[in-house]
């Protein structure tokens, strides 16, 4: 199901996030270098293009005016205009969010825990999450901590264990309860199995 409205971090009833130092740092600097390379890229294409129509205008005013100090003038001060203009008119950077990540797998590869981060939801969770379900997403919250993989395979196991709620509803209407007590089972059992927790504790 899709989802219109932007959606904020889940927040989980004991207020943990996870509290990796080195996970943490890589995820900030993932955001920090993609609007910075992204505001240098468009920011070089717009001087050199720039730069290139002025060099053009000045020599074009000096073969026409016969005066290259004149032709020199115009262009400075055009140039300090154009810079002005550009420096007080310059638009937000526009940034990829689903990309900021890629480095690292993308946010669906994150340990399941950053489902609850803040710095993620900045960098690419929400559209990585655009077509889970508020329900999936609360369930998903409330397993992410004791989950051993990762925010995609917490997301699976949940629409897994709605799935599974439904066939076995006999009539009534399925709630997110029904659904938790699927998917904890099954992340309990995996919890056990699995040979080293991918979730920062």
């Amino acid at each position: 199901m899709e989802q219109d409205a932007p959606r904020r971090v889940p927040a989980r009833a004991d207020g943990w996030r996870p509290d990796d130092p080195i996970l943490n740092g890589l995820i900030h600097k993932c955001i920090e270098q993609a609007y910075r390379r992204n505001a240098e890229s468009g920011s070089m294409t717009a001087f050199f293009g720039g730069g290139l129509v002025l060099m053009i205008l000045g020599v074009i005013l000096a073969a026409g005016t016969g005066n290259p100090m004149l032709a020199i003038a115009v262009v400075v001060v055009l140039a300090a205009a154009g810079l002005l203009y550009a420096g007080l008119n310059a638009p937000e950077p526009k940034v990829d969010p689903i990309r900021i990540l890629d480095v690292l797998g993308g946010p669906g590869n994150l340990p399941a825990g950053y489902l609850v981060y803040p710095a993620a939801w900045r960098a690419g969770m929400p559209e990585f999450l655009v077509k889970v379900s508020n329900r999936q997403l609360t369930v998903a919250a409330r397993l992410c901590r004791e989950h051993p993989g990762s925010v995609a395979d917490v997301i699976r196991l949940v629409m897994t264990a709605e799935a599974h709620a439904h066939e076995h509803a006999y009539g009534r209407t399925v709630t997110d309860s029904d659904v938790y007590r699927f998917a904890h089972r099954a992340t309990v059992e995996w919890a056990r199995v699995a040979p080293v927790s991918m979730n920062p504790a």
